[in-house]
């Protein structure tokens, strides 16, 4: 963290508490809702699919808003609710209820990573920006991985300790940052001379969202590819739950996300310092035919863990290819005024993730459980072909339709 501002390091430490206490309850959440309400997985995964769905159509708007208005204000009220979402959930007795209370606190995250992301573009120049993003993305890494060997800890004591553990580090998170944000004076500046651009009103915003089809084109892929990826967890509990049991279920995914983050940890720098504009094809298309020996290994690992270990560790490195690429193609395109906005749109890409516990869910209910990772792997290889599309638009000169603002 060298040469960062102190309130870069100050919402890098927080985005690493934050995982940290996502990582204790939310890969185990699909297990929680099948035992404690005594769901069929495609019931369970209707309720993590329409909360995540609602939590994300609402954090496009969030963007706006961290365009908008002031960001430390907007940081600190979503990991406010972020924090009240755990400690209220032990609480509900309904599975309507959990879909609320997982929405809010899917909104939340959302609009948090949206505001962190916007403040490395405000506060930090661009050859400082990349070494941002993949900071942060190996901490959320790191996160993942202590909180998930927490949780399986924690759980052992009561199923609902998890939930409060989560919710108190959100708050401690809030108090710190609330503390160090009255006492910063001037928060940093790109120091680039030039007079930030008005924000434009909601509607003439999703004008230039629309107007910018390689941003369309990439949102589409992006999609596509967190249908795989992006909630990759549940799928597996999914999946695991159907062809052994709960226990089985606890003891791989524990294992599994610990491999992930090492992975990650030990490679995500390595592989992002070969990544340019120029190369940036060739990179998702390695990225995906990780993916898709990934998925054939978790298809083919049954009871080894072993094997579920290769895989997980085929699977992770499309991971850190593919997502540093979405950072950098987002952040090259997204006019100043706007990088909010534009990572709104990105946001929506999870959607894929929304859409992945209901697909699978149903799959499993009704199909063999192989077809699941058929389709996934499906879902690989389209997503590649929006790159594609996207990718070869970037390359070429803007017409006046497709040009969105002035390039930042």
């Amino acid at each position: 963290m060298k040469g960062f501002p102190p309130l870069i390091k100050l919402l890098l430490a927080s985005s690493l508490v934050l995982t940290i206490g996502r990582g204790v309850t939310l890969p185990f959440i699909t297990i929680y809702l099948t035992e404690h309400f005594h769901l069929l997985p495609k019931s369970v995964g209707i309720i993590l699919g329409i909360s995540l769905t609602i939590g994300i159509i609402s954090s496009f708007y969030g963007g706006y808003l961290v365009d908008r208005f002031n960001k430390n204000h907007i940081i600190l009220l979503a990991i406010l609710l972020f924090a009240l979402s755990f400690f209220v959930i032990p609480w509900v007795s309904r599975p309507a209820g959990i879909i609320v209370v997982l929405a809010i606190l899917h909104t939340a995250y959302a609009v948090l990573n949206i505001a962190i992301k916007a403040c490395f573009a405000s506060w930090l120049p661009v050859t400082q920006r990349i070494k941002a993003f993949s900071m942060n993305y190996t901490l959320v890494n790191v996160g993942w991985a202590v909180g998930s060997s927490l949780g399986v800890m924690v759980a052992g004591f009561s199923p609902l300790l998890p939930f409060y553990l989560s919710g108190g580090l959100a708050l401690l998170t809030v108090s710190t940052l609330s503390f160090r944000f009255r006492g910063q004076q001037h928060q940093p500046k790109v120091g680039n001379g030039t007079t930030p651009l008005a924000v434009p009103n909601f509607r003439e915003t999703i004008r230039i969202l629309r107007a910018d089809r390689r941003l369309i084109y990439f949102t589409v892929g992006s999609t596509l590819g967190a249908v795989v990826f992006g909630q990759f967890t549940g799928y597996l509990s999914q999946y695991l739950i159907t062809v052994a049991n709960a226990e089985f279920a606890y003891k791989v995914i524990g294992v599994v996300m610990i491999v992930n983050a090492c992975i990650v940890i030990a490679l995500q720098y390595l592989f992002s310092r070969g990544m340019r504009q120029d190369n940036l094809l060739r990179w998702l298309i390695l990225g995906t035919l990780f993916f898709v020996l990934g998925l054939i290994g978790f298809l083919l690992a049954g009871q080894s863990i072993w094997l579920w270990v290769l895989a997980m560790a085929i699977f992770s490195l499309g991971e850190i290819i593919v997502i540093p690429v979405e950072y950098m193609f987002i952040d090259f395109i997204a006019p100043a005024h706007l990088k909010g906005s534009y990572y709104g749109v990105q946001s929506l890409s999870n959607l894929g993730g929304a859409i992945n516990p209901i697909m699978c869910g149903f799959l499993l209910s009704y199909a063999a459980p192989s077809l699941m990772f058929v389709v996934l792997i499906a879902a690989a290889l389209l997503s590649l072909l929006f790159f594609f599309l996207g990718h070869r638009l970037a390359q070429q000169p803007l017409s006046g339709t497709d040009k969105p603002a002035k390039m930042a």
